[in-house]
């Protein structure tokens, strides 16, 4: 179990690691591909799921705002 715990955890580091949606996205994508494959309930899915949305908060905030 203990190495499925460190998979987890190296799931959420990629999520608080990306630099941009793109980099995010795909660390998304790979987790729920991973947590589905491993039949993940959702208190497992939890921590990287939270770590996806605050990732995803920072870098909307950081978007520019360009007139039109």
């Amino acid at each position: 179990m203990e190495k499925l715990e460190q998979q987890i955890e190296s799931y959420r580091k990629k999520m608080v690691s990306a630099e941009s949606m793109t980099d995010l996205l795909v660390a998304m994508a790979s987790w729920n591909t991973f947590a589905d494959s491993r039949g993940l309930d959702s208190d497992q899915r939890k921590a990287v799921d939270e770590a996806y949305l605050k990732a995803e908060s920072i870098l909307m905030q950081n978007v520019k705002k360009t007139p039109w």
